[in-house]
């Protein structure tokens, strides 16, 4: 009987998230760490199973197996000297995924709580850990479909800076700034990043040729 509670529940709140979100965000504010993350882990499982179908489907073991067939001799033997890595490359990246995303949430919900108390915030962090879980709803729903997927994430981000507003009891402007000061700053290690590996390189073919 849980069990049926707990998927009513999880279907409630998608459609909530979905089609109401200021209201279930209000709604879902006094529940506990443990409910919000639960909800996220089911999501989770179901999407990383989708994404696996997807994985599949794409790079798939039907096609190398017809391709080595078609292709025959020499080609035939290196399309099936690859099968292993494709099974292994299917099974893999959606563990990867899951795996990451499993124990990630915390690292987000932490460093997005960094910025939610710069700007106001005064909540606490567990807000901010259920926000994070609970805006990615329409990720989970639809970001294992190909191209779809970046509608799932843009719509997870307004989730987010809806999320944070209101659980958070700070304004919209302060909102949207707490999502997208880290993305900047995270664009901006990016390319420092990159910047201080190519002139590293420069620097190592400019020593090869003297």
């Amino acid at each position: 009987m849980s069990s049926i509670y707990m998927y009513h529940n999880i279907v409630e709140k998608v459609k909530g998230f979905l089609l109401k979100p200021t209201a279930t965000f209000q709604a879902t504010r006094s529940e506990s760490l443990t409910a919000a993350y639960q909800y996220y882990v089911v999501l989770l499982i179901i999407y990383s199973i989708l994404l696996a179908i997807i994985v599949a489907a794409s790079f798939g073991i039907v096609y190398f197996s017809t391709a080595a067939s078609a292709l025959g001799g020499a080609g035939s033997q290196i399309m099936k000297a690859f099968a292993p890595f494709l099974v292994s490359y299917v099974l893999f990246l959606p563990y990867l995924v899951f795996f990451v995303m499993l124990f990630g949430i915390f690292l987000s919900g932490l460093c997005y709580h960094v910025f939610v108390i710069l700007f106001g915030g005064q909540k606490g962090v567990v807000q901010t850990m259920k926000t994070v879980m609970y805006a990615g709803t329409p990720f989970f729903i639809i970001g294992w479909i190909p191209v779809v997927s970046i509608i799932g994430l843009i719509w997870s981000w307004i989730l987010l800076i809806i999320g944070i507003r209101e659980n958070q009891e700070i304004s919209t402007g302060m909102a949207i700034l707490v999502f997208i000061v880290p993305v900047i700053l995270s664009l901006i290690l990016v390319l420092g990043l990159f910047a201080v590996i190519g002139s590293l390189i420069g620097a190592l073919m400019s020593m090869a040729k003297l």
